[in-house]
């Protein structure tokens, strides 16, 4: 099953409970139903795997922005996820995030630039707290590393910090607990190394909480030690 394919999967399922469950309940939209929100994102996944047939899985499109299709994309689901929390369907609401993940994958392959966060963030987190195992992990969190690369320049600059919420926080901090969780010395380093890049207000704080968190017994010692580590260079820096 390919990657498209996958994505297919998870948003058809997403779609019936959320149109099953709004039929059910006889709501009126207030604005775009989600009849209307699963028509386009239908059509968008399909414009995706035909620009895959025409142009290859990778590389640049020669006529279409690969950012611009995905923003949509995202957009879309992230409308479908407000309604089906709203219908109160949180498996559909996981899936719908999900997708939102794929189509950002989908930007990555295409050399493009992510420009909403929000939804995406969502769907990896959702896939981190479902999984335990570490193959899952080692995918996810290659994953993060894309996504985190190919983010647009304007949210990486990180301007608005005064929000601890925001998404490119978010990201970086999950990206860096997937990393964690996962054990290996090399992803935690290059986790790590992100997160002290991108956030650096929040790197010490990040690194006392992960000394502390070391000491469950789910953990072993290389955990410790590393976080030990990077907590000593921010303490010795400041």
């Amino acid at each position: 099953m390919t990657e498209l394919q996958e994505i297919q999967t998870l948003f058809t399922r997403a779609a019936q409970a959320i149109e099953s469950r709004f039929t059910e309940r006889g709501m009126l939209p207030s604005d775009v139903s989600p009849g209307q929100l699963v028509e386009a994102l239908s059509q968008l996944l399909f414009v995706f795997d035909k620009l895959d047939r025409e142009n290859g899985e990778y590389g640049p499109l020669p006529y279409d922005d690969p950012g611009e299709l995905g923003e949509h994309g995202v957009n879309i689901a992230a409308d479908l996820a407000t309604w089906a929390e709203r219908l109160e369907l949180s498996q559909a609401k996981a899936d719908v995030e999900k997708v939102a993940v794929g189509v950002a994958l989908w930007v990555v392959r295409h050399e493009g630039e992510i420009h909403a966060l929000d939804t995406i963030v969502n769907g990896f987190a959702s896939e981190a707290n479902t999984t335990a195992s570490e193959e899952t992990l080692r995918v996810l969190y290659r994953a993060m590393q894309l996504v985190l690369e190919h983010t647009a320049a304007a949210i990486k600059q990180d301007l608005d910090k005064t929000n601890p919420g925001r998404p490119w926080r978010a990201l970086n901090f999950n990206f860096a607990i997937v990393a964690t969780r996962t054990q290996d010395a090399q992803l935690m380093h290059e986790a790590f190394d992100t997160l002290s890049r991108n956030l650096p207000e929040d790197a010490p704080a990040f690194f006392e909480e992960g000394l502390r968190q070391s000491d469950k017994p789910v953990y072993g010692p290389i955990v410790k030690s590393l976080m030990q580590e990077y907590f000593t260079r921010w303490t010795v820096r400041h």
